[in-house]
């Protein structure tokens, strides 16, 4: 007896289940392409940003200073300062308050209510109506990028 192998239609149907699946995902990255559905991030800033306390200089309770990195574009970063265990409330920066190296914002006057200046930046401190702040007293400072939501600085300041 002789059997006959008929393995003819193989090899064909295996190649166009392979071009099928190669033409869906070729098909499927250039739509990713062509329609930016990856989206696209916006690159957090690098830069070396402190907060602390200031008492050796003359009426200023706290200072952020900028101490090296990308230049931070006003309207770009916003802050927080609020007294420890409060929710942050933050204020965006003026467009025209770019903060680069050596910049620094200082408080001033801790007691006073909202809208103390903050100066070098045309920013306003958060505190509250009533807020007052005396030795020993927590606060909480956050600094973030609004485009890339990256947070820049997150500290808790100890007033002296």
């Amino acid at each position: 007896m002789k059997f006959v192998k008929n393995e003819e239609a193989v090899s064909p149907v295996i190649g166009v289940i392979l071009m099928v699946a190669i033409t869906v995902i070729l098909a499927a990255v250039i739509a990713a392409f062509v329609f930016n559905l990856g989206g696209s991030q916006e690159k957090a800033p690098t830069a070396s940003i402190v907060a602390a306390n200031a008492p050796d200089t003359s009426g200023v309770d706290m200072k952020i200073q900028h101490k090296g990195g990308d230049l931070l574009k006003g309207g770009e970063y916003k802050v927080s300062i609020v007294p420890v265990g409060t929710s942050p409330v933050f204020v965006i920066s003026d467009s025209g308050s770019d903060f680069g190296v050596g910049a620094m914002i200082s408080t001033h006057n801790w007691t006073n209510s909202k809208g103390t200046n903050l100066t070098n930046s045309s920013l306003y401190d958060v505190l509250n109506a009533g807020d007052t702040w005396t030795a020993a007293s927590k606060i909480d400072v956050k600094m973030v990028h609004i485009p890339s939501n990256a947070m820049l600085v997150d500290t808790v300041i100890e007033v002296r």
